[in-house]
């Protein structure tokens, strides 16, 4: 078998993390840990592992960095590396990632541009720009998780700093179900957080997958699929 390595782990402990978002979603509401990672991903061919940020609560985000390090200096775990939960747009970015700059094992940030609080463009005003560029001085990436009708931001924030590496996460955010044109676009949801057309989505991969600074996570393909999909739903 194939040996993977895993760029996309989510672990949290809620004794240690205040993670706001998993409070209406009793499925997620409680403790994830590499116990509870190593089983589940026994036979899967998983070797080594990137964490990927969870969105914790802003007075948690460097105990989080904290936690995930000791994970990482352990010989006998499986974790490699960690991406950090930071906003380029926020006062002290530049400070955040000088205190952390002994830290070997961050390899790059995320801030979630989905939340309802993050407005449209939010990741091209002059400040996040100005955030994204420090990433690339610091050999930094950025990891983008963003609403999929927002795609065009993204290559557009991606284009204005090639010298910063992005990485897009879960193909986009995209409904396979929308994109495969076996379901139609709901505009009557209350909910349109990860509303979008097919023809958007592909519009906005095919032109990020243009530029040379860009990669892609399939990770995640299927956080809107329904129930019972298969491989023909992502044909």
């Amino acid at each position: 078998m194939l040996d993977i390595i895993d760029t996309h782990q989510h672990l949290w402990n809620l004794d240690r993390l205040k993670l706001p978002w998993v409070e209406g979603v009793p499925a997620l509401n409680r403790s994830f840990e590499i116990s509870d990672y190593l089983k589940a991903s026994a036979s899967s061919g998983i070797r080594r592992t990137v964490y990927m940020e969870v969105d914790a609560h802003p007075d948690d985000k460097q105990k989080e960095i904290d936690d995930l390090t000791l994970h990482c200096k352990a010989d006998s775990d499986v974790m490699l590396g960690m991406v950090v939960s930071a906003d380029p747009c926020k006062a002290g970015f530049t400070e955040f990632l000088d205190a952390n700059s002994g830290n070997p094992f961050i390899k790059g940030v995320r801030q979630v541009l989905h939340n309802p609080e993050i407005p449209p463009k939010y990741c091209l005003t002059p400040e996040f720009v100005r955030g994204i560029r420090e990433l690339g001085k610091w050999k930094l990436l950025f990891d983008i998780c963003i609403r999929p009708a927002e795609l065009h931001d993204a290559v557009e924030l991606c284009s204005q700093v090639p010298e910063t590496t992005f990485v897009l996460d879960h193909c986009g955010n995209a409904d396979p179900n929308v994109v495969n044109g076996q379901r139609e676009i709901d505009s009557s949801s209350s909910d349109t957080t990860f509303l979008h057309s097919k023809e958007s989505w592909q519009k906005g991969i095919f032109k990020l997958g243009e530029l040379e600074n860009v990669y892609c996570k399939i990770s995640g393909i299927v956080a809107r699929a329904e129930a019972g999909w298969n491989t023909d739903t992502l044909a």
